[in-house]
Protein backbone atom coordinates (compact mmCIF):
# COMPACT_ATOMS: atom_id res chain seq x y z
CA UNK A 1 0.00 0.00 0.00
CA UNK A 2 1.33 3.49 -0.61
CA UNK A 3 0.12 5.69 2.77
CA UNK A 4 2.28 9.00 1.59
CA UNK A 5 4.30 10.38 -0.91
CA UNK A 6 7.36 12.63 -0.95
CA UNK A 7 8.26 13.97 -4.48
CA UNK A 8 8.34 17.13 -6.79
CA UNK A 9 4.90 18.31 -8.67
CA UNK A 10 5.92 17.79 -12.53
CA UNK A 11 1.69 17.94 -13.50
CA UNK A 12 -1.21 19.73 -12.53
CA UNK A 13 -4.33 19.11 -14.16
CA UNK A 14 -8.12 19.53 -12.77
CA UNK A 15 -9.06 16.16 -11.22
CA UNK A 16 -5.30 15.03 -10.53
CA UNK A 17 -1.34 15.95 -10.30
CA UNK A 18 1.25 13.74 -10.83
CA UNK A 19 4.11 13.68 -8.29
CA UNK A 20 7.81 12.23 -9.36
CA UNK A 21 9.19 10.41 -6.65
CA UNK A 22 13.20 8.46 -7.67
CA UNK A 23 12.02 8.78 -11.29
CA UNK A 24 8.83 7.57 -11.14
CA UNK A 25 5.70 9.74 -12.08
CA UNK A 26 2.90 8.97 -9.18
CA UNK A 27 -0.94 10.06 -10.77
CA UNK A 28 -2.62 10.84 -7.69
CA UNK A 29 -6.34 11.98 -7.70
CA UNK A 30 -7.11 14.95 -5.26
CA UNK A 31 -9.80 17.19 -4.16
CA UNK A 32 -10.96 20.79 -6.17
CA UNK A 33 -10.06 22.02 -2.70
CA UNK A 34 -6.54 20.95 -2.48
CA UNK A 35 -5.65 22.85 -5.88
CA UNK A 36 -4.88 26.18 -4.49
CA UNK A 37 -2.23 24.64 -1.96
CA UNK A 38 -0.52 22.84 -4.01
CA UNK A 39 3.15 23.93 -4.94
CA UNK A 40 4.16 25.38 -8.40
CA UNK A 41 5.46 22.83 -10.68
CA UNK A 42 8.73 21.41 -10.18
CA UNK A 43 8.39 21.43 -6.70
CA UNK A 44 8.49 19.53 -3.81
CA UNK A 45 5.52 17.93 -2.35
CA UNK A 46 4.30 16.18 0.27
CA UNK A 47 0.96 13.75 0.34
CA UNK A 48 -1.14 11.71 2.22
CA UNK A 49 -2.51 8.83 -0.07
CA UNK A 50 -5.34 6.22 -0.14
CA UNK A 51 -3.90 3.28 -2.62
CA UNK A 52 -7.47 2.12 -4.03
CA UNK A 53 -7.39 -1.28 -5.35
CA UNK A 54 -10.61 -3.03 -6.91
CA UNK A 55 -10.39 -5.74 -9.86
CA UNK A 56 -10.80 -2.81 -12.73
CA UNK A 57 -9.30 0.10 -10.98
CA UNK A 58 -6.09 0.83 -8.86
CA UNK A 59 -5.77 4.66 -8.00
CA UNK A 60 -3.86 6.71 -5.36
CA UNK A 61 -5.95 9.86 -3.43
CA UNK A 62 -4.14 12.46 -1.97
CA UNK A 63 -4.58 14.99 1.08
CA UNK A 64 -2.64 17.58 2.57
CA UNK A 65 -3.66 15.86 6.39
CA UNK A 66 -4.14 12.74 7.76
CA UNK A 67 -8.09 14.17 8.84
CA UNK A 68 -8.88 14.85 5.56
CA UNK A 69 -7.51 10.98 4.36
CA UNK A 70 -8.94 9.41 7.11
CA UNK A 71 -12.50 10.91 6.43
CA UNK A 72 -12.17 9.70 2.81
CA UNK A 73 -11.15 6.21 4.20
CA UNK A 74 -14.69 6.39 6.49
CA UNK A 75 -16.83 7.46 3.17
CA UNK A 76 -15.59 4.85 1.18
CA UNK A 77 -16.83 2.52 3.96
CA UNK A 78 -20.63 3.71 3.22
CA UNK A 79 -22.61 1.82 1.55
CA UNK A 80 -22.50 3.49 -2.29
CA UNK A 81 -20.07 6.04 -1.67
CA UNK A 82 -17.42 5.47 -4.36
CA UNK A 83 -13.98 7.47 -4.27
CA UNK A 84 -16.03 9.90 -6.65
CA UNK A 85 -18.39 10.92 -4.17
CA UNK A 86 -16.33 11.00 -1.25
CA UNK A 87 -13.95 13.95 -3.30
CA UNK A 88 -16.98 15.85 -3.73
CA UNK A 89 -17.69 15.64 -0.02
CA UNK A 90 -13.86 16.74 0.50
CA UNK A 91 -14.06 19.42 -2.28
CA UNK A 92 -17.63 21.10 -1.65
CA UNK A 93 -16.81 21.14 2.64
CA UNK A 94 -14.02 21.35 5.17
CA UNK A 95 -13.69 18.17 7.03
CA UNK A 96 -14.93 19.40 10.24
CA UNK A 97 -18.06 21.25 8.62
CA UNK A 98 -18.98 17.86 7.67
CA UNK A 99 -18.62 15.98 10.34
CA UNK A 100 -20.63 18.72 12.70
CA UNK A 101 -23.53 18.23 9.75
CA UNK A 102 -23.02 14.14 10.68
CA UNK A 103 -23.18 14.74 14.63
CA UNK A 104 -26.13 17.47 13.99
CA UNK A 105 -28.55 15.59 11.57
CA UNK A 106 -28.26 18.28 8.89
CA UNK A 107 -29.84 16.57 5.89
CA UNK A 108 -30.05 19.58 4.07
CA UNK A 109 -26.21 20.67 4.64
CA UNK A 110 -25.44 17.32 3.18
CA UNK A 111 -27.61 17.56 -0.02
CA UNK A 112 -26.07 20.68 -1.30
CA UNK A 113 -22.64 18.07 -1.83
CA UNK A 114 -22.42 16.97 -5.22
CA UNK A 115 -23.64 13.67 -6.01
CA UNK A 116 -25.75 13.47 -2.36
CA UNK A 117 -29.89 12.81 -2.32
CA UNK A 118 -31.70 12.68 0.52
CA UNK A 119 -31.46 8.87 0.46
CA UNK A 120 -27.54 8.68 0.51
CA UNK A 121 -27.71 11.83 3.00
CA UNK A 122 -29.42 9.69 5.73
CA UNK A 123 -27.32 6.83 4.37
CA UNK A 124 -23.97 8.57 5.59
CA UNK A 125 -25.66 9.97 9.35
CA UNK A 126 -26.96 6.71 9.95
CA UNK A 127 -23.45 4.53 9.00
CA UNK A 128 -21.03 7.68 10.18
CA UNK A 129 -23.06 9.04 12.87
CA UNK A 130 -21.48 6.66 15.80
CA UNK A 131 -18.32 6.86 14.11
CA UNK A 132 -17.29 10.39 13.78
CA UNK A 133 -14.95 11.29 16.78
CA UNK A 134 -15.75 14.54 18.79
CA UNK A 135 -11.95 15.14 19.38
CA UNK A 136 -11.06 18.80 17.62
CA UNK A 137 -14.32 18.86 15.75
CA UNK A 138 -14.66 22.22 17.09
CA UNK A 139 -11.61 24.69 16.40
CA UNK A 140 -9.62 26.78 18.53
CA UNK A 141 -12.02 29.82 16.85
CA UNK A 142 -14.95 28.51 18.57
CA UNK A 143 -13.35 28.40 22.13
CA UNK A 144 -12.73 24.41 22.39
CA UNK A 145 -15.88 23.67 23.76
CA UNK A 146 -15.04 20.03 23.19
CA UNK A 147 -12.74 19.15 25.62
CA UNK A 148 -11.40 15.86 28.10
CA UNK A 149 -14.48 16.55 30.12
CA UNK A 150 -17.24 17.20 27.47
CA UNK A 151 -15.88 13.90 25.61
CA UNK A 152 -15.92 11.87 28.94
CA UNK A 153 -19.67 13.06 29.38
CA UNK A 154 -20.41 12.24 26.00
CA UNK A 155 -19.00 8.84 26.28
CA UNK A 156 -20.57 7.96 29.44
CA UNK A 157 -23.99 8.72 28.03
CA UNK A 158 -23.26 6.93 24.67
CA UNK A 159 -22.48 4.00 26.95
CA UNK A 160 -25.76 4.35 29.11
CA UNK A 161 -27.36 4.04 25.06
CA UNK A 162 -28.08 7.47 23.84
CA UNK A 163 -27.57 8.55 20.72
CA UNK A 164 -24.07 10.55 20.14
CA UNK A 165 -26.22 13.10 17.88
CA UNK A 166 -28.41 13.67 20.75
CA UNK A 167 -26.12 13.81 23.69
CA UNK A 168 -23.98 16.29 21.70
CA UNK A 169 -26.19 18.77 21.31
CA UNK A 170 -26.78 19.03 25.00
CA UNK A 171 -23.68 18.31 26.50
CA UNK A 172 -22.43 21.53 24.20
CA UNK A 173 -24.88 23.31 25.43
CA UNK A 174 -24.26 22.43 29.21
CA UNK A 175 -20.84 23.26 29.12
CA UNK A 176 -21.68 26.73 27.28
CA UNK A 177 -23.70 27.63 29.99
CA UNK A 178 -21.10 27.18 32.46
CA UNK A 179 -17.07 26.40 31.80
CA UNK A 180 -16.14 24.97 35.12
CA UNK A 181 -18.85 22.28 35.47
CA UNK A 182 -17.25 18.84 36.19
CA UNK A 183 -18.30 15.66 34.39
CA UNK A 184 -20.76 14.13 37.02
CA UNK A 185 -22.76 17.64 36.59
CA UNK A 186 -22.62 17.54 32.87
CA UNK A 187 -24.25 14.24 33.51
CA UNK A 188 -26.58 14.67 35.37
CA UNK A 189 -28.22 17.29 33.71
CA UNK A 190 -27.80 15.77 30.33
CA UNK A 191 -29.72 12.97 31.98
CA UNK A 192 -32.58 15.35 32.96
CA UNK A 193 -32.82 16.91 29.85
CA UNK A 194 -32.83 13.42 27.80
CA UNK A 195 -35.93 11.73 29.98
Amino acid sequence: MIAYIKGNLIRNNLEYIVVEVNGVGYKVYIPDSLQQDLPTIGEELEIHTHHYVREDNISLYGFSSVSDLELFEQLLNVSKIGPKVALNILATMPTRDFKLAIINNEINTLKEIKGIGNKTAKRLILELQEKIELDNILDDTSSKIVDTRTNDAIEALVSLGYKQSDVYKIVVEICKEDKDISVEEIIKRSLAHLS
